[in-house]
């Protein structure tokens, strides 16, 4: 559409700059589609166009997607967000009855939905490191085969300390996010997926074949997923019990993805990232909330994983917009997410665009 060509220069000009290969941009306004498109190659050798209903990793923009389930398990009187999520056998229990690998923290047991949701349990990756990227350490640690699996994952990291009490300082976690994913499972007595479809994505207007769980390895990826572009080779987690790769390109087996469903393992695509963004809340106190009223406010979820980067970003102007890329910068600096959103913001505030009439 010519009147919104400037998303494509945009989009275009910084793919080049930034050596990308495939690239997608859905624009939502005033609850409508204006603007969809797909940019780029399916395959490495850039012979197959990518496709507008692409499937493509979104890392941490899985994390508003969970907390909307467990708003909806809230809203239906099955959980509390001041229920405690391990059952320690303290005073009152708790949701997880995993049994902790090693002595756990006399803490865990006042985490709660709440502080998992807020990145308030006590867990700091930038003083511990990222606990859920430990599937080698963890397996050998435990004596089973590597990757330990979500349940076996979690009971590691129950044995290991806490860095601060929960609820007190904010630190992004995505072990707080790996966790809600089992309550949802515990409570909802589902699989984490048919509840996010049943309770969220699909009352959103997100097609089931347009939101599935993405996987680890090349050859089971699914068939609409484009390459992910990070050539560098990387320790292989699914070695040797499952791989016979000691080292592997980056995004295809340097970490499990099939366990990390609820914190960034959605496959997508923009269109289906923009709808969300019209019904709830993607960051902030009160994400994975209903949207709320129109006003002076912005704001975004970006997602980082080797080979693919994503930005969901919602605004009070009632301009939603959605881009995935298939390569993440691993060169320093501002990530692409976080570069586009600024080129795009600029681009919607100067008056350029001419919106269709709606």
């Amino acid at each position: 559409m010519p009147a919104l060509a400037e998303f494509d220069k945009v989009m275009q000009g910084f793919m080049t700059t930034n050596n990308i290969s495939a690239g997608q941009l859905s624009v939502r306004r005033n609850g409508k589609e204006v603007f969809n498109r797909a940019y780029g190659w399916q395959d490495e050798t850039h012979t197959k166009p990518l496709q507008p209903d692409v499937l493509m990793r979104v890392a941490s923009v899985t994390k508003p997607f969970t907390a909307a389930a467990i708003h909806q398990l809230v809203a239906q009187g099955k959980l509390s967000l001041t229920t405690n999520v391990f059952n320690l056998g303290q005073p009152g229990g708790g949701v997880l009855t995993l049994q902790p690998f090693g002595t756990p923290d006399a803490r865990l047991k006042d985490i709660t939905i709440l502080h998992c949701l807020r990145h308030r349990g006590g867990w700091d990756r930038t003083v511990a490191g990222d606990l859920t990227y430990f599937e080698i350490k963890a397996a050998r640690a435990m004596n089973v085969p590597s990757p330990p699996g979500r349940e076996n994952l979690v009971r590691f990291i129950m044995g290991q300390p806490l860095q601060s009490d929960p609820g007190g300082k904010e630190a992004y976690s995505n072990i707080g996010y790996l966790l809600l994913g089992l309550v949802i499972e515990k409570i909802s007595g589902q699989d984490f997926i048919m509840f996010l479809r049943e309770s969220v994505t699909l009352p959103a207007g997100i097609a089931e074949s347009d939101l599935q769980l993405g996987r680890s390895l090349r050859v089971n990826a699914n068939s609409r997923e484009p390459y992910y572009d990070d050539l560098q080779l990387a320790p292989n987690v699914f070695f040797p019990e499952h791989s016979r790769d000691a080292k592997v390109a980056a995004p295809y087996g340097s970490f499990d993805m099939e366990a990390r469903t609820s914190q960034g393992r959605i496959i997508t695509n923009a269109r289906s990232l923009a709808l969300f963004l019209d019904k709830f809340m993607v960051n902030g106190e009160d994400i994975g909330k209903p949207r709320i009223p129109a006003g002076n406010w912005r704001y975004n979820h970006c997602g980082l994983q080797r080979g693919s980067e994503a930005l969901a970003r919602a605004r009070g102007d009632g301009v939603n917009y959605a881009v995935i890329f298939n390569k993440a910068n691993q060169s320093g600096g501002t990530y692409y997410a976080a570069q586009i959103r600024m080129l795009l913001d600029t681009l919607i505030d100067s008056g350029k665009i001419k919106w269709p009439n709606n």
